[in-house]
């Protein structure tokens, strides 16, 4: 009797399990037959009812076939690709500078205007440029590299009026200027008229001097000569002329004092 029940248990197990692999197999025909995976083109299924069920796949490729069914596809370049935007401009490079700008110099002396005599330490200035310099102790002064063109120079000194003149700088050339001050200390002046000794006629053309300074004149039709404006101090006066013999003397200038000096030669 044990041996009866113990039967029947087994058969109610036995149609438990094919009741259970039944149900399994109704659901199974309701999804689709056949379970695809796409991995870079490989098409991988596992096929219900197949004769040569395939080997199982490992949990790496897996993983790796949902990320690629997940991730969208990367377009390729084609007709309907968006063209690529323009590149970063080429700066190339920059044109060749042009020659340099012609240059000349200006050198020059800043004097007195009476005895010519080189003032030391007088300011020079150009413009435009806003160049200076000082002079040296002979009234020298120079600009060696200056740009061709026109300028206004100007040169000032203690005990002077300021004196200035407009030079032209060309290109590879030296302009030479000098410049004469006006000393505003008390002087005199010098002036006469030069005749022939033998008639008494004027000479006209003859060439006055006045040293140190080595100021000179020349004497007009009627044979006058004048000096305006001579520092006090003593000065050799000098007379020249073709035709007659030179002449000269030594004279003393006072301050406010005007010296008539007149000058007589002796035909050679």
């Amino acid at each position: 009797m044990r041996h009866v029940r113990r039967l029947f248990r087994w058969a109610g197990v036995s149609v438990a399990i094919a009741l259970l692999f039944l149900a399994a197999g109704q659901l199974s025909s309701a999804i689709s037959p056949l379970l695809l995976v796409r991995v870079e083109g490989i098409a991988l299924g596992d096929y219900h009812g197949a004769v040569h069920p395939l080997a199982p796949l490992s949990n790496q490729v897996v993983d790796d076939a949902n990320r690629d069914a997940l991730t969208p596809p990367t377009p390729t370049g084609g007709p309907s690709a968006p063209a690529a935007g323009p590149g970063p401009l080429a700066t190339g490079t920059p044109p060749p500078a042009g020659p340099p700008p012609a240059t000349g110099s200006m050198t020059g002396t800043v004097q007195d205007s009476q005895t010519a005599i080189g003032i030391a330490n007088a300011l020079v200035s150009l413009s435009p440029g806003g160049l200076s310099t000082l002079t040296s102790s002979n009234g020298a002064f120079g600009f060696p590299t200056l740009a061709a063109g026109s300028y206004a120079i100007s040169a000032g000194a203690p005990g002077y009026q300021s004196g200035g003149a407009t030079v032209t700088v060309t290109a590879n050339h030296n302009a030479n200027i000098n410049l004469h001050l006006v000393s505003t200390a008390a002087g005199g002046s010098v002036q006469g008229v030069v005749k022939s000794g033998a008639t008494g006629k004027a000479i006209v053309g003859a060439i006055v001097t006045l040293t140190p300074g080595s100021m000179a004149t020349v004497a007009d039709a009627t044979g006058y000569y004048g000096f305006p404006s001579v520092a006090a101090g003593s000065y050799t006066l000098s007379v020249t002329a073709a035709g007659y013999q030179p002449s000269s003397q030594t004279i003393a200038v006072k301050s406010g004092h005007t010296n008539q000096v007149n000058l007589s030669l002796t035909p050679s």
